[in-house]
Parts: C-alpha cells; structure tokens; sequence
C-alpha cells in the first residue's frame, strides 16, 4: 500500500520548502504550486500523479 501526505501535511510542505525547489525536484509547475497554496486550486482534486511525485521528494527530504 502507497503511503501519501495528507492535505495538511502538503500544504505545510509547500509552506516550509520552496515551491522553485519542489518544482525543479517534481516537474510541477511553481504556478501550479502557488495555485494550490493561494487556494485558487483545491488540493483535493491533485492527480494522483502529482501526489506520487510530492510524496517522493518529501521523503527524500527526510533521509
């Protein structure tokens, strides 16, 4: 079973890193990024796609 972040828990990331990081590490836009943290995009209707790459990268931040 995949484990993903929570809508909490990707709206803290988004808020703590850098959303030129996130995108160069991601290929998701940074506009795309600032959508979802302006609230102009809901969160909840992210691609799986997007919430697979996301996920990578923030747990690679924790190793």
């Amino acid at each position: 079973m995949i484990q993903v972040l929570s809508k909490e828990e990707m709206m803290n990331f988004f808020q703590t890193y850098s959303r030129y990081q996130i995108s160069k590490a991601t290929g998701i836009s940074e506009q795309t990024l600032a959508n979802y943290v302006k609230g102009r995009t809901d969160i909840g209707g992210m691609s799986f796609d997007k919430v697979i790459k996301i996920t990578a990268y923030y747990e690679s931040l924790k190793k």
